[in-house]
């Protein structure tokens, strides 16, 4: 079975008794009626990030006449599109054309051989328009009780009699800048935004007090499908709320994780991984590898430090010689994880805090949000305390070190 011998809407196979439309961005086919109850596309949220393969009905007039069957070209000037080419379909027979054929022609090439339909008629569904809009072909009110045609490339609605007196749009002088009627009737919205808790809250003209409060309210997008971008399936107000609300580096991990969790780059540096590691990482309560450095770093410091006590016990000599060449290795090695740490710590970072986003998702879904948001700030938000705790470790270390040198004899 053809994919569109289906309706899109309701999934339901066409008859012949059907009137079968078609989106005239993405060209997916659908019942007239139910395009008429549900006002779009189901298409449309995806419509500005790809452009879908043609769907031709089966069956239509004037598929065998065209040049393209396969919709790999435009059937006004004959060309074939290219990656950069906009496209549109005929909301009627599924034609793809330039979007700058059309707006030259104003009309599918096979016009002729539709039915009397060619713009997309019904009710309007649940566009937005003003309180009485008018028909900009005739100028009266457009919700008279009549039939009403909109427009496949602005939008405008005009009278299906205005429509079938002259099939062109009224507005087809404005379809080469961008023209959106609905956009241009539809009402101004209140300038409130909405908290955590759904109360209103005004925008202050769009400034807010904080960084996680801006994010909150207009997170950022994608510019090809519009919608919210993540951190590998964690959302952007989690992952403020996790790095810490009022933290000042709060921004640049924000972008630094969005860069790249999108664009696959895993190499950034950070000089405070270098220089104080592993007190940075304890401070960023990444406990299990900041302990994990701390054992690490504390095991190749070792050989340094018995030489060293050695050294300056026997005054200096032969003793510690065969000890200088494991010295030398180990810091060598200890060198090359402060250079790992120092390129990639922020990806080591990140991957660790979607980890722990998503483990605390899993145990608070059952709890109110404030519940929830509350779990992340005291998880992942960075803490002082920390650090007096991996300074503590660091001493323990250096006294058990002490301890089993002077019960072994080399301290007398």
């Amino acid at each position: 079975m053809d994919k569109n011998d289906r309706c899109v809407i309701c999934g339901d196979i066409f008859t012949n008794e059907d009137i079968r439309i078609f989106c005239p961005d993405c060209g997916m086919p659908m019942h007239k009626d139910c395009f008429d109850v549900r006002g779009e596309c189901p298409n449309s949220a995806n419509h500005f990030r790809y452009a879908a393969q043609e769907q031709q009905g089966e069956g239509a007039p004037v598929r065998m006449k065209r040049h393209f069957e396969d919709g790999t070209g435009c059937e006004i000037c004959g060309k074939p599109f290219t990656e950069d080419d906009e496209k549109v379909y005929c909301p009627d027979c599924g034609t793809a054309m330039h979007r700058l054929c059309y707006n030259m022609t104003h009309k599918c090439p096979y016009s002729d051989e539709h039915t009397p339909r060619p713009y997309f008629t019904g009710t309007g569904g649940n566009r937005t328009i003003s309180a009485r809009p008018v028909c900009d072909r005739c100028g009266k009110d457009l919700d008279n009780g009549e039939d009403k045609a909109y427009c496949p490339v602005c939008g405008t609605p005009v009278h299906r009699s205005c429509w079938e007196a002259e099939p062109v749009c009224p507005n087809a002088d404005k379809h080469g800048t961008g023209y959106d009627w609905e956009a241009e009737h539809t009402p101004p919205k209140p300038k409130v935004a909405v908290n955590a808790q759904g109360d209103d809250i005004p925008l202050k003209e769009m400034a807010f007090d904080n960084f996680s409060e801006m994010i909150h309210h207009h997170p950022i997008r994608s510019q090809d499908s519009g919608e919210e971008m993540t951190v590998c399936g964690v959302k952007q107000d989690e992952l403020v709320h996790f790095l810490g609300e009022n933290n000042i580096s709060t921004p640049r991990f924000f972008a630094l994780f969005l860069n790249m969790a999108n664009s696959g780059k895993v190499i950034s540096l950070n000089l405070s991984a270098w220089f104080f590691m592993p007190l940075y990482h304890f401070y960023r309560r990444m406990t299990g590898p900041a302990v994990v450095l701390t054992l690490m770093t504390f095991v190749l410091t070792v050989p340094s430090l018995i030489r060293q006590i050695i050294f300056f016990g026997t005054g200096g000599g032969t003793s510690e010689l065969p000890l200088l060449g494991v010295a030398n290795v180990t810091s060598y090695i200890l060198i090359a994880v402060r250079i790992l740490l120092l390129l990639f710590n922020d990806y080591l970072y990140m991957r660790w805090s979607v980890s722990k986003i998503l483990a605390l998702r899993e145990r608070y879904k059952d709890e109110p949000p404030d519940v929830y948001y509350a779990a992340l700030e005291h998880s992942g938000n960075p803490r002082m305390m920390y650090v007096l705790g991996g300074i503590s470790l660091i001493f323990l270390l250096v006294y058990l070190l002490n301890l089993f040198m002077t019960v072994s004899g080399f301290i007398s």
